[in-house]
């Protein structure tokens, strides 16, 4: 019998083989959830972008489906099917992506429409929707989100300037035929004494929570050394008043404080709430060496489902998404407050204070540690904790062969294994 993988993950959402990262098209149709992500299925590295499919009944129970996109040479994607959304039109369901002509060429990308043919399977198209931008300035425009305001249908998509950040903003009344706008937002216009980092935006996502409005970016800056990368979440509101839609900012958080989350996509429910996942890709701290990703065969894997909400002093954060809860397996002794295991997938929900640590023997490593409440889930290598009040912590941790972790409360707690239920 084959020794499980222990740093793969057993209920989160990661390819059956090669590469992932970005989650793409995630959305509720023909009575299950859709999760799709870039992917790679030739090799555990960056390169010949598809799009990968999962679907599942409750968020808890993933099945791998056939592939959704794929590169076509010589056509308008030939160089890849990148970041985009899932949306409803016309009565079915419609992949919007990047397509990108030539590989390693930002600016033969545009945005592109495939739907649903006969068989079930998605007909990408032979023109673009909306054909990489001529605005000058701009640069690296990509990653198209869908958001409907007040009746119209606003297409965005995340962007660079000399300056900073931007994000365009089109009219996609016709899904097949985007008209661009002007900017929504550009970092120039966040205020002053607001944190806007980045020289690109990607993956901009625009949302309405608990009355205000969140736009998330991922963003990178790769002028200097080493490359500074992350996602911030701002608070605002929409200007509808002129020619173009504008985000007015009014704060910003970084949206997680680990090292090892980007590129989230966020998804409005039918019950009003808003889910978010992200990619966690294996560690950038050199953790795990390209050596034994290559000998696994696979790298990336997406963080839980999340929900969005603002607190109220106006922090952006996430907590595990309520269905999450079908996953508590038996309990776990958390005698005296202190608990340790080599459970390869487990939570801890603690009232005051939480350090968790790897062990072996004497040799003690802390890998997370908080004074207040919080929740954390570990899965084979991915921990995530969440904070009430500060939001979330990603991080990838690789255990050595003797190592256990290590669990330590200060107020009161519950511990549990996590198992996927059985159908």
């Amino acid at each position: 019998m084959t020794t499980p993988d222990p740093h793969a993950p057993r209920w989160h959402v990661r390819a059956p083989r090669g590469w992932l990262n970005d989650p793409n098209g995630i959305g509720w149709w023909d009575g299950r959830w859709h999760v799709m992500y870039q992917w790679n299925p030739h090799a555990p590295v960056w390169g010949d972008i598809h799009w990968g499919h999962a679907s599942s009944p409750d968020l808890l129970r993933w099945e791998h489906q056939a592939t959704a996109l794929t590169p076509r040479p010589g056509t308008l994607d030939a160089g890849g099917a990148w970041s985009g959304v899932a949306v409803h039109d016309g009565g079915d369901v419609a992949l919007v992506y990047s397509a990108v002509a030539t590989a390693g060429d930002t600016g033969t990308a545009g945005v592109a429409v495939a739907r649903r043919g006969p068989d079930g399977r998605w007909v990408q198209p032979e023109r673009w929707a909306a054909p990489h931008p001529d605005v000058p300035g701009v640069v690296d425009v990509r990653d198209p989100f869908l958001v409907t305001v007040e009746g119209r249908r606003l297409g965005i998509q995340g962007a660079g300037t000399p300056f900073g950040g931007a994000v365009l903003v089109y009219d996609a009344t016709d899904l097949d035929d985007w008209r661009l706008l002007g900017t929504l937002v550009v970092a120039d216009d966040v205020p002053a004494g607001v944190d806007a980092p980045g020289r690109v935006w990607e993956c901009p996502q625009l949302v309405h929570v608990d009355r205000r409005w969140v736009l998330l970016v991922s963003w990178f800056d790769r002028t200097v050394e080493p490359e500074r990368l992350g996602v911030t979440a701002y608070t605002g509101r929409l200007d509808l008043d002129g020619d173009a839609p504008r985000f007015v900012v009014d704060a910003s958080t970084p949206l997680d404080h680990g090292p090892d989350l980007y590129a989230p996509q966020a998804l409005v429910t039918d019950d009003g709430r808003v889910l978010v996942w992200g990619w966690s890709w294996e560690s950038r701290d050199g953790s795990r060496t390209a050596e034994e990703v290559a000998a696994a065969g696979w790298a990336g894997l997406l963080s839980c489902p999340r929900e969005l909400a603002v607190t109220r002093d106006g922090r952006v954060v996430t907590r595990p998404a309520t269905e999450l809860a079908g996953l508590r397996g038996e309990p776990l002794d958390l005698a005296g407050g202190d608990l340790v295991t080599d459970e390869p997938a487990w939570r801890v929900e603690a009232s005051l204070g939480v350090e968790l640590a790897l062990v072996d023997g004497d040799d003690v490593v802390t890998v997370w540690a908080t004074d207040g409440p919080a929740e954390v889930l570990v899965d084979g290598s991915l921990v995530e904790a969440f904070e009430p009040s500060r939001g979330s912590t990603t991080r990838r941790v690789y255990r050595d062969a003797g190592q256990r972790w290590r669990v330590r409360v200060a107020g009161d707690a519950q511990a549990h294994v996590l198992r996927v239920p059985s159908a």
